[in-house]
């Protein structure tokens, strides 16, 4: 066999000897390189690793520390301390208000949710040793709101705890939550009010004569009485006849609960509050003595007084524990400082149940927390729908409805949640009426507290006009069209004949869809809901015996219904609702921490304050084709 180097001439032996030499060295080196690289990309890798891992830690701890200033700070609970239930403002299903409601004076709410599991911790809780109602800065609550709020204070002395009720003036709500006390203090200079229920509306034709301006109104239903304040001044026998069979029902419940509450027959409490005139000139004029006679209050005690009475059942205050204030000077923890938040987000194996406030009016678009706007609902429910680990959906509507179109355009959303394979259950609290019962028509099931308002089935339409206003201060308007309907919703032109006739056919087509979408959902006839919709107002309990509502009962019994729907033997329950801006919260805070009002009090304050409202809800009514489902007894009952 030949050798190599004799293939080659010797010189170009040592020429490839050369090349061999530099391309081992070339190769040796790129090895080198290759594998410096690689640990110089090890190195680097590791480095990295480590900085990233240090980064998180740095990201956790202060993510942790955020959440520890930014939280409120739970109070430490000394042994046997009252629980101190004192809501502020309006409670609400959901805390959010609009800048008018807020000008109303509107600037408390206290969330039902929270109070609600305050009290159902806090009988479970071997800390808490009783619980201490002061209601003196609690407003309006909804009949349906005030029944649970009962049931969570009789079931938290059911669990052998005593309930006191400290005030120095009771009205009808704050009274109503005070005879669940085992005993109910009163201030001798004080007084119980009851008075009872009334539904009263403001009746602007005198005025919009005055002012030449003409209201188009077009509606279907014979109780659609939202539009009468413009027609009218007074209310119509019709609206009358059923309001009357509302707040009979409504007060019918009120008496027996505060009769039995008090172990006082029902016709007593009705004279105490039919007569009251009688009441207190029995005892010359003393409102407290008056109520003390009539058994509605254990003891007459000045603030002193009461205070030692809960301090030999709380305890004088501890100063680790709880700091006392110059109006509760004995140990306590104030609800609002023991409730947990609950959480937006819920983590875990097994499925969940969402619950969905609805609160506020129907509008379209995207509107703040506190109404019900057709972009913000599409979004949450869309993530209800898509979402593996939700089962099923609870819509919690306080509601009297609103925009018709936006209320189809829900209710649509709700049937792709169904179609998706979830069950929607709709609780009904305070209200759910008009629109608010359209969104709700093809729920899996209804649940309404008995003292819910509800149905309001009907529909109408309002267009104001000024052109003989404008007329009257010598302002004119002309011009040219290419057709009778170009210019046809000018409120300064004036209504044709035509146009007229447009909206009140749109009218009748949205009662007829109305009534459709209500047939279909309840699986009643057409005739049937006809006969029971026209606009009438039903409570929970009456709409439960007419078909419109399947079940009576709470928002807990309802999450519990909807997870015994989605086959689930045990569950999470998880909130679903728009978030507020920081603007919102910060907002919030400073008027819960502050109590700010931009009213005054007093007689002239709370017409004013009525009147914003009303416009609150006017000036929010944005539905395309002017058209509403609206109930007004659920916004103007007192």
């Amino acid at each position: 066999m030949e050798s190599y180097a004799a293939l080659w001439p010797a010189g170009a032996y040592r020429g490839d000897k050369l090349a061999a030499t530099l391309l081992g060295g070339w190769f040796a080196m790129w090895i080198g390189s290759l594998f410096s690289g690689i640990g110089s990309f090890l190195r680097f890798l590791r480095v990295t690793v480590a900085n990233i891992f240090v980064l998180l830690l740095l990201l956790v701890g202060a993510l942790a520390l955020a959440a520890v200033l930014v939280a409120p700070q739970q109070a430490s609970v000394a042994q046997g301390s009252a629980l101190l239930f004192a809501p502020k403002g309006l409670v609400v299903e959901q805390i959010g208000a609009s800048p008018l409601a807020l000008l109303a004076g509107e600037t408390s709410q206290a969330n039902l949710d929270d109070l609600l599991r305050g009290l159902e911790r806090a009988a479970e809780d071997e800390r808490i040793g009783s619980l201490v109602l002061d209601l003196s800065k609690t407003s309006f609550s909804a009949p349906a709101q005030l029944e649970v709020l009962g049931e969570a204070i009789e079931e938290f002395r059911d669990s052998g705890k005593k309930a006191v009720a400290v005030g120095t003036f009771y009205n009808r709500d704050q009274y109503y939550l005070a005879s669940f006390a085992d005993e109910v203090y009163l201030h001798p200079m004080g007084e119980v009010m009851l008075g009872g229920y009334g539904i009263y509306s403001d009746y602007f034709q005198g005025l919009l004569e005055k002012l030449d301006v003409n209201v188009h109104v077009f509606r279907v239903g014979t109780y659609k009485a939202a539009v009468e304040p413009f027609l009218r001044t007074d209310m119509s026998p019709e609206s009358k006849a059923a309001n009357q069979a509302l707040v009979d029902g409504l007060w019918t419940r009120y008496v027996a609960h505060v009769a039995a509450n008090r172990e006082l027959p029902a016709e007593a409490v009705t004279a105490y509050a039919d007569r009251f005139d009688e009441a207190l000139h029995a005892v010359d004029g003393n409102g407290a003595q008056a109520a003390l006679r009539n058994g509605l209050v254990d003891a007459l005690l000045t603030r002193e007084q009461a205070t030692e009475r809960l301090r030999d059942l709380a305890g004088a205050p501890a100063a680790v524990a709880i700091q006392a204030d110059d109006e509760h000077d004995y140990r306590h923890v104030k609800i609002g400082d023991y409730v947990e938040p609950r959480p937006d987000f819920v983590f875990g194996f097994g499925g969940t149940v969402a619950v969905l406030p609805a609160s506020g009016a129907i509008l379209m678009g995207r509107q703040p927390r506190g109404a019900i706007g057709t972009a913000n609902m599409a979004e949450l429910l869309r993530s209800a729908r898509e979402e593996p680990a939700i089962k099923a959906l609870v819509l919690r509507v306080d509601s009297g409805g609103g925009s018709a179109f936006a209320s189809e355009f829900i209710r649509l959303e709700l049937k792709r949640v169904q179609d998706a394979g979830k069950p929607v259950v709709v609780s009904m609290a305070g209200a759910a009426a008009s629109g608010g019962y359209w969104i709700a028509a093809d729920a899996d099931e209804i649940w309404a507290a008995p003292t819910t308002l509800t149905g309001s089935i009907g529909i109408f339409g309002i267009f104001p006009t000024f052109e003989d206003t404008l007329g009257g201060v010598g302002v004119a308007r002309d011009g040219v069209a290419t057709g009778p309907f170009a210019n046809a919703l000018d409120p300064y032109v004036g209504l044709s004949d035509g146009m007229a006739r447009a909206l009140q056919s749109s009218i009748d087509h949205g009662y007829r869809q109305f009534l459709e979408v209500v047939a279909n959902g309840r699986g009643m006839t057409f005739e049937q809901v006809d006969a029971i919709a026209q606009g009438r107002v039903w409570t929970g309990a009456r709409a439960k015996e007419l078909g419109l509502v399947d079940e009576l009962g709470h928002l807990d019994d309802a999450i519990a219904s909807a997870a015994d729907l989605a086959g689930l033997a045990d569950y999470r329950v998880r909130f679903l609702q728009e978030q507020l801006t920081p603007w919102q919260a910060a907002l919030q805070t400073a008027l819960e921490e502050y109590g700010a009002n931009p009213l005054p009090t007093g007689a002239v304050a709370g017409k004013v304050a009525d009147l914003l409202r009303e416009l609150d809800v006017l000036n929010a009514l944005n539905d395309p084709k002017h058209v509403y489902a609206l109930c007004a007894a659920c916004a103007t009952m007192l």
